[in-house]
Parts: C-alpha cells; structure tokens; sequence
C-alpha cells in the first residue's frame, strides 16, 4: 500500500475520497472545507447549518463533489465532544472511516489534519489516523480454492499543515511499523496448525531475523536434550513434528547490556495431550501460539523503528497432541533450570515450555523478563476478552510495562501474586505441580512461569482472552487480534526516549 504525507489543499487532493472530521459541538463548518463549500456553490454550508452533518462519534456521510473539486467524494466523520477525544477513539474513527470507504468500494482516501491535532497533537492525530486504517483494513486471504475479490486500500493519504508536515510523518512512520507487526502477528495465529508447524514458525522467526540483521539461533531437539529442556521436550514428546527453541537478538546499544527478554509461547496445536480438549471449539486452538506471534510481531515493528534498546526473544515451539508417548498425568519432568515438576494435566502445557524459554532467556543475557501466552480459560473467565491480564515480581517494570498498554491502547489489568497462591501449585513429590486447580487459576499459572524468572524482573501477560475475537470490530476481523504487538514495541521506544532522557 502506498502511505503519503502532502501538505496540499483539501480542494486539490485527487483521492477518491478525503475525510473530514466533525466534533460534535462544531458550530460552523470546519476551515478546511471552506474553500470545497465555495466551489460547490455553499452547498456544505447548507447541510452544516440544516444538521445533515452530524459529529456524532463515528457517525459517517458522503457528500458527492459532482466534478467541481479534484476530489469526487467527502467523507465526514463524527468525532464525539472535543473534550472527550482520546487517541483510541480516534484510531477507532479512521477504522471506522476505512470500513465504510471499502463497502463504497473507494481504495483511496485521504484523512485531513483538522482540529483533531488541537486535541491529540500533530504526530499523534497522524498516528491514530493510519494506525486504525491499516488495522481496519485487514485480510486473511485464507486457502479458498476461488477467492471473492474484495476491495482493500491501495493508498492513503494525511493532508496537513506544512509546518506540521515532520511531525505527521514521524506519527506515520511508528503507525505504519505498528500496524505491520500486529498484522503479521494476526498472519500468524490465523495460520492453521498444519500449515504452521513448529518448524514452519522458525522459518519465519528466521526470516524476520535477517530481513533487520538480527541474530538468530534455532534450537532442534537434539540441543534440547543438551540443555536439559525437560519442559519443551515432554510437552512434544506426543507430536511427530519435531519440537524448536527460537532465539533473536535486536542489539540497538553498543554494549549487549540492559537487555530486555521477550518469551512468547509458540504451540502451533494443542489438543491437550492426554487430558484431551472438548472436541468444541479445538479448531481455535491453531491460534495457542499467540505469544509467540506477539513477540514476532513486535520484532517486526521494532526491525523497522530501530529503537536503542537490547532484546532477547525467545520462542519455545511444539504442538501438544495425544498419543502413546505423550506426556501423561503423574509423570515428573526435569526443566531446563533442574526444578523438577510434577505432571497433573497435560493441558497444562504452556507453562511447561515457558519454564525452559524463560531459563534460556536468562541464559543468553536477559535482565528483564516479559513472557506473553495464551495461558489460562481462567483469564477469560476474569477478564474477559478485552483485557490481558498481568503478573508480576517487579513493581517498576510493572508499572512500565502499564504505561506502554496505555500508551498503545491496550487494555491490561494487574492480578495479585501473594505468597499463599504459590501453596497451590507445591508438589509432595516434586518442586512444583503444573497446575494448582481451578481457584485463582490465571494467577497460579503465572506464578507457575514465574518461579522460572529466578528473581530476574518479570512481568507475565496471559492474552488468552484478548488474542483471538470471536467476532469482528472495526479495528480487527474475527480471529487472530495481534494482541500485546504495540504494548512491546512501544516498550522498547519508550525505553529508549527514557534512555535519552537520561
């Protein structure tokens, strides 16, 4: 898609169709259309001041030029009260905005810097605009064997001021690596298991490696069996795709110092194992792996904005299936750190391979640790599906960690991790068990992964509710949702503007 910033008149713009935003309270018609009103013969006056045009949020209406500007279509918004505007709403707007161009079949639309920039600023107005039409515009291609022909956007454009032109371009230029990697991310998830198998998954970790020059290690079963990985390799122990550990290293400092570890858990499949899945639903568990598409996804963004930052990620990967060598209850297993955990449910997988991701990460330098999976139905069942929910040793990478959802628009809410939920998952004949029962089960899992940070700082996100949508908004289609891409990425530029700072 070919993604432009013009600091051009709204009346010369050759678009199919600009946009133009309304704030509720709007008394007067906005400047930029002031000129269009002209040649138009006051035309858009005339519906401004007869409330045909309405700056109710997201509220839409196109008004044909009939060949009297460049432009042949106006598409006005609502933007909801001036007072009320945040960042979210407005990438929820240019979503909006895209959604309904696409069902006019128009596939070039410009967005007008307006008063928008009053309320949100220039870079970040910019942002929203193409952070939420990039995102809106979003397609599967999926494996038909005929594919319907729908239309997508094939450019955008943001007209704004000149002297606000570098501002709108850095907004666009973080927006556009944004919307990138949490589009792979979705790729990824929406990929069925027997096209994206652990193996495949490494293919395209490489791939994203060597397309920024990152360093990339994949790890096959033999070097599993000589770090002792006891937790990857029991979980694949039932599969007859051979299981992968996944290591990138983005080095943005001098020194590889400082380092911040993303652990993402790839199960490309989980059938539960022993302890079978419900056959209901099992097709979504292709989309188990959406951590790990989160930490890939987040390396894609950061591959093209090249913060000053170090990071480690680690992908452990492995489809968990039932068969006669599978993992079974009341087995006991090594990980890779020499605790020893004692086997309750094998649909407890996850966990189980982040013990040994978490370990590796720590091992090739990570001082800071931040591990994303699809863990727990309990998550869901707390939160919902519009929120992650979080854990962690470190209060100040917590409140870090907070700062960057909010910053990205995502919804992240903080469980507690007191010391008596830990009694839940103690074994009598091993360190620990993998599961501490249905109370309080999001936070016993994570606990679970915890223990593994071995007191390195640790923030863990289980987006089990928020990685996959049941049904389509307007900034995402059903399924794959690239959840927690834009919370790392945004880490990793937050830390370096902090780092500048300093």
């Amino acid at each position: 898609m070919k993604i432009e910033v013009k600091s051009e008149k709204l009346q010369d713009c050759t678009a199919q169709c600009v946009v133009v935003g309304v704030f509720e309270d709007e008394q007067a018609l906005p400047t930029s259309l002031k000129e269009v009103d002209e040649k138009m013969d006051g035309v858009l006056t005339g519906l401004f001041a007869d409330g045909e045009i309405s700056g109710k949020k997201k509220s839409t209406q196109f008004i044909h030029t009939f060949g009297k500007t460049a432009v042949r279509r106006i598409m006005m918004i609502g933007l909801g009260k001036q007072e009320e505007l945040s960042f979210e709403d407005m990438r929820e707007i240019s979503a909006r905005a895209v959604k309904e161009a696409l069902r006019a079949k128009i596939t070039q639309i410009a967005f007008v810097s307006n008063k928008e920039v009053d309320v949100l600023g220039a870079s970040d107005a910019a942002h929203a605009f193409v952070e939420g039409a990039l995102l809106a515009n979003y397609r599967f291609p999926g494996y038909h064997k005929e594919t319907e022909e729908k239309p997508e956007l094939e450019e955008l454009t943001v007209l704004c001021a000149e002297e606000t032109a570098s501002e709108v371009t850095e907004g666009v230029r973080v927006a556009e690596a944004l919307a990138r990697g949490t589009n792979l991310a979705r790729d990824l998830v929406n990929m069925p298991g027997n096209y994206l198998t652990p193996t495949v998954l490494s293919e395209k970790a490489k791939e994203i490696a060597e397309r920024y020059n990152m360093k990339v290690e994949i790890l096959d079963k033999a070097d599993l069996e000589v770090y002792g990985m006891g937790g990857l390799l029991g979980v694949s122990q039932g599969s007859i795709e051979p299981p992968k550990l996944i290591a990138i290293k983005y080095q943005g400092t001098d020194k590889w110092e400082n380092v911040v570890g993303f652990v993402g858990k790839g199960i490309t499949f989980d059938s539960g194992g022993i302890s079978l899945k419900p056959g209901a639903g099992m097709d979504e568990m292709k989309g188990d792996m959406g951590g790990a598409a989160a930490v890939l996804g987040a390396l894609e963004a950061i591959g093209t904005l090249k913060p000053a930052i170090n990071i480690a990620a680690v992908i452990p990967t492995t489809e968990n299936m039932p068969s006669g060598s599978a993992l079974k209850p009341g087995d006991v297993i090594t990980t890779m750190s020499g605790k020893t955990v004692e086997i309750l449910n094998t649909d407890a997988e996850g966990r189980l391979i982040l013990a040994d991701g978490m370990s590796y990460a720590r091992k090739i330098g990570a001082s800071y640790l931040i591990d994303l999976a699809t863990l727990t139905g309990a998550a869901i069942v707390a939160l919902g599906t519009c929120t992650t929910a979080a854990l962690t040793n470190d209060e100040a990478l917590m409140e870090e960690v907070m700062e960057a959802a909010g910053e990205a628009g995502e919804l992240l809410w903080r469980l507690p991790g007191y010391k008596p939920y830990m009694n839940q998952i103690k074994s009598q004949i091993a360190d620990l068990k993998n599961t501490g029962g249905r109370n309080a089960g999001a936070i016993t899992a994570g606990l679970f992964v915890g223990e593994f940070a071995e007191g390195t700082p640790w923030v863990h996100l289980d987006i089990a509710g928020t990685a996959w949508a049941d049904k389509a908004d307007d900034l995402s289609p059903a399924g794959g949702t690239g959840a927690m891409v834009r919370t790392l990425a945004t880490l990793a530029l937050r830390r370096t503007e902090q780092g500048e700072r300093d």
